[in-house]
């Protein structure tokens, strides 16, 4: 169920929220602003229509931490900023709608840094209440892939084209120069420091393997499914 369609009534304390959180910012040339929560969306979305009677999505969040882009285009909260959002948020779905169990999707790295602060601090103040995050990208991806993607590469590339294939830029993409990762990026050095196309992907060109794209993006939902079912009250 989609918590912005339902009425009132329809609200139950055993539903599994589902809140799918991305960020604005430049990925690249070729990928749209909204990358990361287009992909969070989309998982998210998916899940709750194979489990609509257990599941409650929540609108996206479309803002994150992107203060890694400075230098280029981007929309960010700070980190305190960040942190009471979601302070808040998950606060009032357990005390407002009685929800007890919260899953936050992500597709933002940068939103891994406060994340499990806020997922700490509430599943250590409630007893009967708790939250999980569910990443949507891994390493494992990467693997699949034969790539190390950290930004806007061959993997979200080629997921982006496996959504809506209308939102890749592809006469872009070839005027996109790679270079090895930069050691320490997103912790010492900004993206543009790195690279200065906005593209972190191991110096390897960018590819499209939309079969894969979907492929990744199905297990994803699978995953999140398990996650899910494993979770429910």
């Amino acid at each position: 169920m989609k918590l912005i369609e339902i009425a009132r009534d329809e609200i139950r304390e055993d539903l599994v929220g589902l809140v799918p959180v991305g960020s604005i910012e430049q990925h690249g040339p070729h990928l749209p602003m909204g990358t990361d929560s287009i992909i969070s969306e989309y998982v998210a979305s998916k899940a709750e229509e194979k489990l609509k009677e257990i599941t409650l999505l929540f609108p996206t969040i479309y803002y994150g931490v992107s203060l890694e882009h400075k230098g280029f285009p981007f929309v960010s909260l700070s980190f305190q900023t960040a942190i009471s959002l979601f302070n808040d948020l998950l606060e009032s779905i357990f005390k407002d709608l009685g929800l007890r169990r919260i899953i936050i999707v992500n597709s933002h790295g940068g939103n891994s840094y406060f994340l499990p602060l806020v997922q700490r601090e509430f599943n250590m103040k409630h007893n009967d209440a708790k939250v999980m995050i569910f990443n949507t990208f891994s390493e494992e991806e990467k693997l699949r892939f034969n790539v190390n993607d950290l930004h806007a590469g061959t993997v979200e590339t080629s997921k982006i084209y496996a959504i809506d294939k209308r939102m890749v830029r592809l006469n872009k993409i070839e005027e996109i120069k790679s270079y090895d990762v930069r050691e320490g990026v997103f912790v010492y050095y900004s993206t543009k420091e790195a690279n200065q196309f906005g593209v972190l992907n191991d110096g390897k060109p960018i590819r499209i393997d939309e079969e894969l794209g979907k492929k990744i993006l199905a297990d994803t939902v699978d995953k999140l499914i398990w996650l899910i079912l494993k979770f429910k009250v």
